[in-house]
């Protein structure tokens, strides 16, 4: 028999090293670490925002009069996410360098606070814009995080610290050490912001909205889901390329929450449970309908990983299926694995559009089954979970060929008496590498 076609080892060799260059970037990672760190602070604010504005209508009328007070811990997490995100990713950057990291990102989060534009309220004194520290001012937040940690790495590498004996107590001489890195960062802010006149924040997001408006078209969409389809394929995991689309997608996510907590239209489609929930249902490929299909089969084989896959499936876990079948490096179910997600994402992204379906503004859980993620990331919008199915129903369509195609050639080989396997990428067909029983999937 013909051997089964490969991936081109170059191509994987090059896709390899560039998620490992990636993975390795420590400012990439301190953004990716930092926005990861923040996400349980949306999540419960995301869970009162869904409570102040509950999907049923007579829960709605009755918390009507408590809205105001259950929207308070969403505007102080939600609403203020720059301060958290600040924090945490200069607390990143700061462990990647072996800095203090109780002080340094301290100083990052007061250079931040230095960069807003304090305006008089009318009760009297000053008061600072949630806007500004909330998703309009997320970017910002993220650069001067990353600039206040190298701007006190390079004071402290200078030796323009101040030096206590050592029988001072360690956290004393600590602080001490931080003064001159602090003052220099501070100070580098004030002076850009408040005398220079620059809109430092405004400027980092003007210089951001062209990305964020690219990752919210049908455009960007194919895009994140061809990516990481080919990454799959290839057999190098996405995360490394798509985490640095985490910012991005919590920009976009926090904008919705906001919008929706002040009664306004939501501006984002595009945003992560975009895809979690209505693209990559049962993870990256739309696998919950191969999963599905693959419990169906004939073939002794495509079943026992159907069934074994299938519930992982069921929670968004599709390593069993991605590498028990083997999807991964294998040519046979590229097309699918492709074709299915960016049919879904299309779907999705039109309905969203023209707002048949209420687009995501709340994040839930991950492992959540999809009916019930997509119902609770659109703020309980039943019409969510027809287009969850529709999209089911789509994905099924797409791959069912391909299997029954596989599954036909490989009962034909058990009904000889030739038990295959699932087809080892790269080996021949009923060679030394070929075996009757699936064995453990890898996660």
């Amino acid at each position: 028999m013909a051997p089964e076609p490969r991936a081109d080892p170059s191509a994987r060799a090059r896709l390899l090293e560039l998620a490992e260059r990636l993975a390795r970037q420590r400012h990439l990672g301190a953004v990716r670490d930092g926005v990861v760190a923040a996400l349980p602070l949306v999540l419960v604010g995301s869970a009162f925002l869904l409570v102040a504005q509950p999907p049923i209508p007579a829960l709605h009328a009755r918390l009507e009069g408590w809205s105001g007070i259950l929207l308070v811990p969403y505007r102080l997490l939600g609403g203020a996410i720059g301060l958290y995100v600040c924090l945490a990713v200069a607390r990143a950057l700061a462990r990647s360098y072996g800095m203090d990291e109780a002080g340094t990102p301290l100083v990052a989060l007061a250079s931040f606070l230095v960069a807003q534009s304090p305006a008089q309220l009318e009760a009297g004194g000053l008061g600072l814009s949630l806007a500004a520290l909330g998703p309009g001012g997320l970017f910002g937040a993220i650069a001067i995080g990353l600039l206040s940690v190298e701007v006190q790495r390079a004071v402290v590498g200078s030796g323009w610290t101040l030096r206590l004996p050592n029988s001072v107590p360690e956290a004393i001489g600590r602080s001490f050490q931080a003064i001159v890195p602090a003052l220099v960062s501070v100070t580098l802010v004030w002076a850009v912001v408040h005398v220079a006149g620059l809109d430092l924040l405004g400027a980092v997001a003007s210089a951001v909205a062209p990305l964020v408006a690219a990752t919210d078209s049908l455009l960007g969409a194919w895009t994140v889901v061809l990516a990481d389809g080919a990454m799959w394929l290839f057999g190098v995991h996405p995360v490394a390329i798509l985490g640095a689309l985490k910012p991005v997608w919590l920009s976009m996510l926090t904008e919705n929450m906001a919008a929706r907590a002040d009664g306004l239209p939501l501006p984002h489609v595009a945003t992560r449970e975009f895809f979690l929930w209505f693209v990559w249902q049962g993870g990256s490929g739309g696998t919950l309908a191969l999963a599905l299909l693959l419990a169906r089969a004939r073939s002794r084989a495509l079943r026992g990983v159907g069934r074994l896959g299938l519930v992982p499936s069921l929670f968004n876990v599709n390593e069993p299926i991605l590498f028990g079948l083997p999807v991964v490096m294998n040519p046979r179910l590229a097309v699918p694995f492709l074709a299915a997600p960016l049919a879904t994402a299309t779907t999705t992204y039109l309905a969203m559009r023209l707002d048949w379906v209420a687009r995501p503004h709340l994040e839930v859980l991950w492992t959540l089954p999809a009916p019930v993620g997509a119902y609770l990331a659109t703020g309980g919008d039943a019409r969510a979970v027809l287009l969850q199915c529709a999209n089911l129903a789509i994905s099924l369509v797409v791959w069912w060929p391909f299997v029954r195609a596989w599954d036909r050639r490989l009962l034909a080989g058990e009904g000889e008496g030739r038990p295959e396997l699932m087809p080892v990428p790269g080996a021949p067909e009923g060679g030394s590498d070929a075996r009757s029983d699936p064995g453990p999937a890898r996660g």
